[in-house]
């Protein structure tokens, strides 16, 4: 039996493999990440301060594409077995096709935007547990490292308190690691295969019932590790 932390491992391990595949081989004109929108919606703003209104849309799309995957995620998964696996097949499906098109020639924009609705999906596609949560975004499990360390040291808190966030930092660095290193020896197309066939086993893992089931429907889907600590 997966049990629902390893598989939210493997799943912030993808996040951050794509987003680092997606930064070495990708970045180039639009200039924008496939699943770090806090970069990129900072990009927004000072590139439209800066009179760059073309590259300020283009980026803007890739943040919108993030929203509605992560729409179309939540409103796949109920929580439900069912529903989950048509979640986590989504992103599957999503990853295989962006490697499909890195093969068919398909331009950066278009990867960007295929990734960027993929990754939106990743972090609504399996009820995490006991805080322990799928996510793209790192800057609330930097925060809660250094609070969980000051609240061991002060006595407010275990030390043990501090492998949570630590945890979700360190598989999403592990993968963006990984994933660096696949992409610069095997290419965009090899790069985007691996996570894509990872992800397909673990939504036909979910599907025949070797993965520890959901809590409930909304475990894992509070707003921030602050509420999930």
């Amino acid at each position: 039996m997966i049990t629902r932390r390893q598989a939210v491992f493997v799943l912030n391990l993808i996040a951050g493999w794509i987003d680092g595949v997606g930064f070495l081989a990708l970045v180039g004109t639009v200039q924008a990440f496939p699943s770090y929108m806090s970069g990129n919606s900072t990009k927004i703003v000072t590139d439209a301060v800066s009179g760059k209104f073309g590259l300020a849309a283009a980026i803007g799309g890739v943040v919108l594409a993030f929203i509605l995957g992560a729409i179309v995620a939540r409103l796949l998964n109920d929580g439900s077995k069912r529903r989950e696996t048509a979640a986590l097949l989504a992103v599957a499906i999503g990853i295989w096709i962006a490697s499909a098109g890195a093969g068919a020639g398909w331009s950066k924009d278009k990867l960007l935007l295929a990734l960027a609705f993929t990754m939106g999906m990743i972090n609504r596609s399996l009820q995490g547990r006991n805080g322990y949560t799928v996510h793209t975004f790192l800057s609330g499990a930097v925060v809660a490292i250094g609070s969980d360390i000051a609240d061991a040291i002060s006595g407010r808190g275990p030390w043990s308190q501090v492998l949570l966030p630590l945890s979700i930092w360190g598989a999403v660095l592990a993968g963006a690691a990984a994933g660096s290193l696949v992409v610069i020896n095997f290419g965009l197309v090899g790069a985007l295969f691996v996570p894509a066939l990872a992800v397909t086993g673990l939504a036909l893992a979910n599907g025949f019932g070797w993965l520890q089931p959901a809590a409930d429907p909304h475990d894992g889907h509070p707003t921030s590790i602050e509420m999930q600590s």
